[in-house]
C-alpha cells in the first residue's frame, strides 16, 4: 500500500471522474468527488490512499437488516496486503427523487482485482485490473447495428450455453435499470468465467429448489433486493434487453432497453417497431394460433423469444430461465429449450439436437428444457402479450431470409449455418 497526499478538484457531476494523474478509460473506472457523502462540488486537500484491492462483497451480506432500504449505509469488504478490510464506497449523486446511482458498486465484482481510492474510511473510486479473460467464440454471432430479424435471432444464440441464470443479472446494481454488461456489445468475459468456476451442482437461489434449504449469506438470489451479482450472469429481461441493445446500437454505454418483463413486448409495440395483442394461447397445430420467428412473449413473470412453431403446435424458443441440472439443482441460463406437452413434440427434438451437438459442456450439465403450454401462454396482467415485428416499418427489423414464415427446423438451419 502507498500513501500519497493529492489536491482534488470534485467534480460537479459524476462524469468528470479522477483516479489518477494518468488519465484512463471512463468505461473501465468510476471515482468520486471529494467529499465521499455528498455529490456536491467542493475542494479539498486530503490524504489519498491508492493500493491493489480484491473486492470481497457487502460486509454482512444476506442479513436481514442489510437491503435495499438502507444501501446507502452498506460497508463493503476488501483484501488488503492480505487482510481484510471494511470500507464504505461513494453513492454517487442524487437524482430529482434523491435516489443514488451508485456508479462504484456497479462496477464492483466479488473476487476481481481492483485499484482503489480510499480517503479517510471510504472508498471514492475504482478501477478494475483486468486479468486474461476465459477463452470464448459464440457459436453464432449477430452484427452491432445490423437491424435484420436474423441477426436479431443471431445475436440471441451468442450467449446460449455459456450464461448462467442469476436473478437480477443484467439488472443494474440498485436494480433499476440496466447494467452495464447489458449496455456493451458482446457476451461478458463476466458471464464466461462465472460459467467456469460452477459446475452441475450451482444453484441461483436455495439448494434442490427448496426454499426450507435457504441460505441468504451464500446464495446468488437478490433477497436483500439489489444485486450483488448483477455481473455474473443473466435473468430473463436482462436477457432479452441484452439482444435488443446488442441488436440496435452500435457503441458501449448508451441507454439500455432492460426492464420488466411483462412490459417488454408492448414496449417495442409502443415505439412503432410491430404488433402487440393481448390475445394469444398456446398453438396446438389446430386452433390457428401460432409463434412466429422472432415473437417475444411476455407473461407476468416471464419474458421469451420464439423462433417458430412446429406442425404439431410446440414452440422452440430461447431465453434465460432457471432450469434443473443433471444432479437436480436449480441453476439454468441462457438456451434453446421447447414449449410442448411432452419430450416426443417437435419443438423438444429440436431443442435436444442443438444444445446437445452445438452446447456439450452445458448439455453435460443441463439436459434440455421442456415447458408445459399452460404455464408460457398464461397471464393476467393487462401490459402481457405477444409482440410481432412489423418487417416494414422503418424502425423496425427488416426480414430478408422470410424466417416469420418458417418453421423451426428452417430457421435454425439458417442461423447455425447448417
Amino acid at each position: 500500500m502507498r500513501t500519497i497526499n493529492k489536491y482534488i478538484a470534485a467534480a460537479s457531476a459524476i462524469g468528470m471522474m479522477l483516479f489518477t494523474a494518468t488519465s484512463c478509460g471512463e468505461s473501465e473506472k468510476a471515482a468520486a468527488p471529494a467529499d465521499p457523502s455528498s455529490g456536491e462540488a467542493v475542494e479539498a486537500s486530503a490524504q489519498v490512499t491508492d493500493t491493489e484491492a480484491v473486492y470481497l462483497g457487502v460486509k454482512d451480506y444476506g442479513s436481514e437488516d442489510v437491503n435495499m432500504d438502507n444501501k446507502p449505509e452498506f460497508k463493503y469488504r476488501f483484501e488488503v496486503d492480505g487482510k481484510e478490510q471494511i470500507y464504505s464506497v461513494f453513492n454517487g449523486t442524487k437524482d430529482a427523487e434523491g435516489n443514488y446511482d451508485y456508479p462504484i458498486q456497479n462496477r464492483l465484482k466479488e473476487n476481481y482485482r481492483y485499484n482503489i481510492m480510499i480517503e479517510g474510511d471510504t472508498v471514492t473510486a475504482a478501477e478494475e485490473i483486468h486479468e486474461e479473460a476465459p477463452s470464448f467464440t459464440p457459436i453464432v454471432s449477430g452484427t452491432p447495428g445490423e437491424r435484420t430479424l436474423t441477426n436479431f435471432l443471431k445475436t440471441s444464440l451468442m450467449p446460449v450455453g455459456t450464461t448462467l441464470y442469476i436473478y437480477g443479472g443484467g439488472w443494474d446494481w440498485q436494480d433499476v435499470g440496466s447494467a452495464v454488461s447489458a449496455r456493451t456489445l458482446g457476451v461478458s468475459p463476466d458471464w464466461v468465467r462465472f460459467f467456469a468456476e460452477q459446475d452441475k451442482d450451482f444453484t441461483y437461489r436455495s439448494k434442490d429448489g427448496n426454499e426450507d434449504n435457504k441460505d441468504p449469506k451464500n446464495s446468488y438470489y437478490p433477497y436483500g433486493g439489489y444485486n450483488e451479482y448483477y455481473y455474473a450472469g443473466l435473468d430473463c429481461s436482462g436477457f432479452v434487453g441484452w439482444i435488443e441493445y446488442n441488436t440496435f446500437e452500435t457503441a458501449d454505454g448508451g441507454e439500455g432497453y432492460v426492464t420488466y418483463a411483462v412490459d417488454m413486448a408492448k414496449e417495442l409495440s409502443d415505439k412503432g417497431m410491430g404488433e402487440w395483442t393481448h390475445d394469444i394461447k398456446a398453438p396446438d397445430g389446430k386452433n390457428g394460433y401460432v409463434m412466429k420467428a422472432g415473437d417475444i412473449m411476455s407473461t407476468d413473470g416471464h419474458v421469451w423469444v420464439s423462433l417458430g412453431t412446429c406442425d404439431d403446435g410446440s414452440v422452440v424458443i430461447v431465453h434465460s430461465t432457471p432450469s434443473d441440472s443433471r444432479s437436480g439443482q436449480p441453476g439454468g441460463g441462457v438456451q434453446i429449450s421447447a414449449i410442448g406437452t411432452d419430450e416426443n413434440c417437435e419443438a423438444y427434438k429440436l431443442a435436444d439436437k442443438y444444445m446437445s451437438e452445438h452446447y456439450p459442456e452445458w448439455y453435460e450439465r443441463y439436459p434440455a428444457a421442456l415447458r408445459d403450454p399452460e404455464v408460457y401462454f398464461a397471464f393476467e396482467n393487462e401490459a402481457a402479450g405477444r409482440f410481432t415485428w412489423d418487417t416494414s416499418a422503418e424502425n423496425g427489423l427488416s426480414d430478408p431470409d422470410g424466417l416469420q414464415e418458417k418453421k423451426p427446423d428452417e430457421v435454425l438451419k439458417i442461423l447455425f449455418g447448417t
